[in-house]
């Protein structure tokens, strides 16, 4: 049982990791948009639009062009992650 739970921390740190990367990763599609339609920016869109949906509901992140939406969605991320290390 102890070896699962030292493992924890890591397993829960590499989830959010990868899901971070996701954010980046569909961040930087926005410079080729034709990649959107691809089934790779599909797949990516799938699991980063619920949260970024969610935010945009409760906070009115677009100016202009610009949507801060992910930038916020990490940083609650980050704060999630050190909640949870630190109730572990």
């Amino acid at each position: 049982m102890d070896r699962i739970l030292s493992g924890l921390p890591f397993i829960i740190g590499t989830a959010f990791e990868l899901y971070e990367f996701i954010l980046f990763v569909y961040c930087l599609m926005s410079f080729i948009p034709s990649l959107y339609g691809s089934s790779f920016g599909r797949f990516v869109a799938s699991l980063v639009n619920p949260l970024l949906d969610l935010i945009r509901k409760v906070i009115p992140t677009t100016i202009g062009f610009l949507d801060f939406s992910p930038i916020i969605a990490i940083i609650l991320i980050q704060l999630l992650q050190k909640v949870i290390f630190m109730i572990i």
